[in-house]
């Protein structure tokens, strides 16, 4: 009994045993029956006289059943006819997986894309801002004012931004003015160099001229001694001064005042024992002279009145920065004025500009560039170039007595 009971447990061990290296749990074979029916595969059905039994435990000799011995007579038979093959039957053709559908059909909408991403590409226009100017401008000498459309915005060199479009350069530098059109482009560097009159430096000295009757007396200015009469005294502060004369006869003392670049004039009459009678000499002329006579200045000044004594004098007029000198031989009557009228001779001048310009002097128009021989009265002139394009441009020229007269302007620079 009990070794019935040993047999039945040990048979089903070995049954449990079997079906698990025998194949998969009903568990595990659904969901792979459920990812295979998926992809497309079909299990085939099972033939029967097949069990789950694992392979490793069937053996041939168990599985497949011995053929019977067939009798002699059944094997003179065979051997009588030939066995006809089996027919072929038409099998259907092999379907194809679905997965490898699905995979097809992802694979061709991305290359689609593809190629309408590069025959139909996608233009993002983009709006730039436009990009300033920047405006230079050097000047020599240096700290020109700059204005920009009328507002200021500082001084030469100087380097500024500005909006692309037309604007008015103004630079200014002493009683010199350049006005220049701009057209600014986006993101342009633009450059300007002028070069500007030299402003003159302040004079701050004048000058005086003593002359005393009869000449010869010795003279101080603010008590220290310069010299005997006629004479001019030079680099004298803008005061007044104390002028004092002293001869044998006598002494006088006046008080003057000295204006900067000017020259004043003091005379002073001291008493005689005997000698000629004087005259006098008046000058007017458009710039200051120098009288010299017997290479002694004697008188000096645009307009001057001098005391000389009566008769015949040779004198001499200059204006050395102007290169204009003259003699003249006068008669100076015994306590008369002898006056004397200096019209300024007209020499020949040459006046051009880059590219060219309308040219006014002295505020009347003198034609177009180029202008050559040119007559003008020596002596200081306002000049104005105009360009419809490149502005205008004003300067002071002097005209001299020497040499050749080249007046230029560069309205490109």
């Amino acid at each position: 009994m009990q070794s019935s009971r040993r047999a039945a447990r040990d048979s089903r061990r070995e049954g449990q045993e079997t079906a698990e290296l025998g194949g998969q749990s009903p568990v595990k074979r659904g969901w792979f029956q459920g990812l295979a029916r998926l992809f497309g595969w079909k299990p085939s059905p099972q033939k029967a006289g097949e069990t789950n039994a694992n392979a490793l435990l069937a053996f041939p000799s168990e599985t497949v059943s011995r053929p019977e011995p067939a009798p002699i007579a059944d094997v003179a038979k065979r051997v009588g006819h030939k066995v006809a093959p089996p027919a072929k039957t038409a099998t259907a053709p092999p379907k194809l997986p679905r997965a490898m559908l699905i995979a097809g059909a992802v694979a061709g909408l991305a290359g689609l894309s593809a190629l309408a991403i590069q025959l139909y590409p996608i233009l993002q226009v983009t709006t730039k801002a436009p990009q300033p100017g920047n405006l230079t401008i050097n000047t020599r000498p240096s700290d020109a004012e700059v204005l920009i459309d009328g507002t200021r915005r500082g001084t030469t060199p100087l380097t500024l931004p500005l909006t692309p479009g037309t604007h008015t350069m103004t630079v200014r530098s002493g009683g010199d003015e350049r006005v220049v059109p701009l057209n600014i482009a986006s993101g342009a560097e633009v450059n300007h160099y002028f070069e500007m009159k030299a402003v003159e430096p302040a004079v701050v000295v004048g000058r005086v001229s003593i002359v005393t009757d009869p000449p010869g007396a010795r003279v101080a200015v603010d008590g220290k001694a310069r010299g005997t009469s006629p004479i001019i005294v030079t680099d004298l502060t803008p005061a007044d001064h104390k002028v004092t004369v002293t001869s044998d006869t006598g002494s006088a003392e006046r008080t003057i005042t000295v204006a900067a670049g000017g020259t004043a004039s003091v005379m002073f009459s001291l008493p005689k024992v005997s000698g000629p009678v004087g005259g006098w000499l008046s000058i007017a002329a458009p710039f200051d002279l120098e009288v010299v006579e017997h290479d002694e200045v004697i008188g000096s000044g645009a307009t001057s009145r001098i005391m000389v004594a009566a008769g015949r004098h040779d004198i001499t007029l200059i204006n050395r920065s102007l290169g204009y000198q003259e003699a003249r031989r006068i008669e100076v009557a015994a306590g008369k004025t002898m006056a004397i009228r200096i019209d300024p001779p007209k020499v020949s001048v040459s006046v051009n500009a880059r590219p060219w310009a309308e040219v006014t002097l002295d505020g009347n128009s003198v034609g177009q560039t180029p202008i050559s021989n040119l007559l003008i009265t020596v002596g200081e002139h306002e000049m104005v170039f105009r360009h419809p394009q490149l502005g205008e441009r004003r300067q002071t020229v002097t005209v001299t007595a020497k040499g050749t007269n080249r007046i230029a302007a560069d309205l490109t620079k």
